[in-house]
Formats: C-alpha cells, structure tokens, sequence
C-alpha cells in the first residue's frame, strides 16, 4: 500500500481523475480515497495546508493502512532561479526553516535536539529521471530577505508549507518518504501570487504524469 499526500486538492485533481477503481474513504475530516494508480494500491489524501495537518494524515496512514511509503507530491516555489518554472524535482532532504530555539541553544535554525539534525533524509531511489534538490518548509510563506538568506545558506532552491514535517514523522516511524515537487512560482521572477495561480493548473496536470512513472521506478527499485 502507498500513502501519497498532497497539501490542495487542485494538485491532487489530475492524479484523481486517472486513477482506478477511487473510492471516497473516511479519513479524519480530510478528503481521501482508496485506488489504484499504475496497479498499485494506493491512499491518496488531501491534507490541507501546512506542517501539523500534513503529520497527522501521515501518521494515519502508517498506522491505519500499513502504507509500505508515503510520496508528498505537490506544487512549490523556487528561492533563485537556480530552479525553474514548471520544472520537477526529487527531493532527497529537507528541513524546519521555522524551527528555531537559537535564543536558548547554541545551535542552527532547523536543528530538533532529540533527532540531533537539522535535515531530515527523503529517498530518491527510483527517481533518478528527476533532478534532485534540497527542501525548505515552514508554516509560513515568507519572501523575507533573512529566510531566503537562510535558505540559500542551506542549499534549499525550493520551499513548501509540509514536506519537512512529514520526513519528520516518517523518521520516527522507520517508514519510506519521498517527495516530488513542481515549481509554480520563482523568486525575483514576479509577484509571487500571480506566478503562482497561473502557472498550478499546467505543473498539477503535468505532476500527474510524473507521479505515475514515479511509482511505477519506486515500486520496482524496492522490490
């Protein structure tokens, strides 16, 4: 069984209209459903924004469905233009931008004392058709020069509102994450919201696509 998590239910619509065999399941108050996508089972779930929705549904999927690993899949913005509009990518880390106790601890923003890491590992395996980057989330979308600085510093060239989060709960869990990301919007390549609303039709249809040849890689490089 497969959890894949999305944030909006726009960036889940493509995949939700090609999958098999979907059937609305009760899932907390949040929108989910059973199918099959590429032969596989799979538990698709529409979270809702940010950190602690994200954790929570996929706590629920690993606890409730046994999901062998979990795919955050969905849109996110670009820090530099290191990365480009409409373009995808393979996660292979993430971490918290808006964790921080440096107030009282001589430490980096990021870092979580009891998993002595600022970064939080995502699997790329199968996913070698996808460039790979670096992931920043936070609760918060901010074009503020300290937190594009921070995440420069860290080698982040996109950010989300819950892939970090739910790395997070997969850690403790000992099960899979893997996150695949399309870029609707580039910093310092015009204002944020209308980059963002016209180009989430075009990067969720195409998200589709790649979502499906990333199960089928997934699937056979874990067998």
């Amino acid at each position: 069984m497969i959890g894949i998590i999305f944030a909006l239910e726009s960036e889940a619509k493509s995949l939700l209209l090609q999958a098999n065999d979907l059937t609305p399941i009760k899932f907390l108050d949040k929108k989910a459903y059973s199918c099959k996508i590429e032969k596989q089972d799979c538990i698709i779930v529409i979270s809702g924004i940010g950190k602690v929705s994200a954790s929570i549904c996929a706590q629920k999927l690993i606890d409730e469905y046994k999901v062998d690993f979990i795919l955050n899949a969905g849109t996110c913005g670009g820090t530099d233009n290191s990365v480009k509009i409409k373009s995808f990518y393979a996660v292979e880390k993430c971490f918290q931008f808006d964790f921080d106790v440096t107030e009282i601890d001589d430490v980096e923003i990021g870092y979580i004392q009891e998993y002595d890491r600022v970064f939080f590992p995502a699997s790329t395996n199968g996913l070698n058709f996808l460039e790979k980057t670096s992931l920043a989330t936070a609760d918060r979308f901010s074009n503020e020069e300290k937190d594009l600085n921070l995440l420069k510093k860290n080698g982040c060239a996109i950010r989300d509102m819950e892939g970090a989060a739910i790395a997070q709960t997969c850690l403790s869990n000992n099960i899979p994450f893997y996150s695949i990301k399309g870029v609707t919007d580039v910093y310092g390549s015009g204002v944020a919201k209308e980059q963002f609303y016209g180009n989430l039709t075009s990067v969720c249809e195409e998200l589709s696509t790649i979502i499906k040849k990333a199960l089928l890689n997934i699937t056979n490089a874990i067998k």
